[in-house]
């Protein structure tokens, strides 16, 4: 499997998670505000296609975690901006919570050498 193969086997469940972490300081955002933020605060790492973005953010509206809302720019066009709902903040602390978790197990186990054996 090539490097981008596996970053998008890691990305496509945390995708989720850093989306509602961006929506989470309050703000109101639209879709490339986030996909920019993602960019920027990865330092280029986690880029994250709009064909990827916009079906997490109607899964999460229509879960209730997130809510739109369209606001005029310029004469004619119109962005879609989210925010995180009181439901949205609760189902992120969980998340992050159970993904800080998961993390720090798995770095356990990464951090072992192999020759060493597992103490019981």
């Amino acid at each position: 499997m090539t490097r981008d193969g596996l970053q998008g086997f890691f990305k496509k469940d945390i995708a989720t998670l850093c989306i509602l972490a961006l929506l989470d300081g309050g703000e109101e955002l639209y879709g490339y505000e986030l996909m920019q933020r993602m960019d920027v605060y990865s330092e280029g790492r986690f880029v994250l296609p709009e064909g990827t973005l916009y079906p997490i953010l109607y899964r999460l509206e229509e879960q209730g975690y997130v809510a739109s809302e369209k606001r005029l720019v310029g004469k004619r066009m119109q962005r879609v901006y989210y925010r995180l709902t009181v439901s949205g903040k609760a189902f992120f602390r969980q998340m992050a919570d159970v993904y800080a978790s998961v993390t720090a197990g798995a770095q356990g186990i990464l951090s072992r050498s192999h020759g060493e054996e597992a103490q019981v």
